[in-house]
């Protein structure tokens, strides 16, 4: 299978300003949920967070100037959650095959007087489990030399600040990672890319979902035991 990366588009430059981001302050108890969403929890019994509403770093009479399909967070927001979607993208990605571990929760957005259902998409969740190390290649940069490195227990390394490292922080990087599964959708280490198929590329495509950016891979992505 072919993979590509995937991200949300939020700078567009020309003048043009910059996209808003989620935003949860006026969600009732909405920090308490999204700290322990934060630190790798899911809720299952969570509620309807209501609402949220899209802002910028930009002038406040902008914020609201542009709606997608994904979006990121900002101000008080769970970190880790990296996407606020559309129900649209919700249900496509309810018909592609996703790694574990990950969960949506059902919110609302107020958008230009209206509230609309919108969904933090919570992962990845212990990413780790979906890799075969032992069929990856990862190397580290030492004074200008690549080290080429053999992993074969999950305990030699660390998923830390969004990156891989080795125990003693040295920062990893792989020329070819192998997945345990074919999955659409997967967070790769050890950059904290977002990958997705190519078949679920062009879902997103073909259903005219807005916001999103595709580019090439510079590593190799196998599926472990893939004919």
């Amino acid at each position: 299978m072919k993979y590509c990366k995937i991200d949300f588009k939020g700078i567009f430059g020309n003048g043009q300003p910059v996209l808003g981001h989620a935003n949860g302050e006026f969600v009732p108890n909405g920090k308490a949920y999204f700290d322990r969403m934060g630190k790798g929890e899911i809720i299952e019994d969570a509620p309807i967070f209501d609402y949220f509403y899209l802002k910028s770093y930009g002038s406040k009479e902008d914020w609201e100037w542009r709606l997608q399909d994904i979006h990121g967070g900002i101000g008080v927001y769970p970190r880790g959650a990296d996407w606020y979607i559309s129900d649209d993208f919700k249900v496509l990605l309810e018909n592609f095959k996703i790694a574990p571990k990950y969960h949506f929760y059902e919110t609302r957005l107020l958008y230009k007087g209206k509230k609309l259902k919108y969904w933090i998409f919570q992962f990845p969740m212990t990413p780790l489990q979906n890799y075969n190390y032992e069929q990856s290649h990862f190397y580290y940069e030492n004074e200008n030399n690549k080290v080429v490195i053999s992993i074969n227990d999950e305990q030699e390394f660390q998923f830390k600040r969004g990156e891989l490292l080795l125990v003693h922080d040295i920062r990893l990087q792989c020329s070819k990672i192998t997945i345990k599964e074919n999955y659409d959708l997967i967070y790769v280490l050890p950059w904290g890319d977002k990958i997705i198929s190519q078949n679920l590329k062009k879902a997103i495509e073909d259903a005219g979902l807005q916001g999103f950016i595709f580019s090439e891979l510079d590593y190799e992505v196998v599926v472990e035991n893939e004919k």
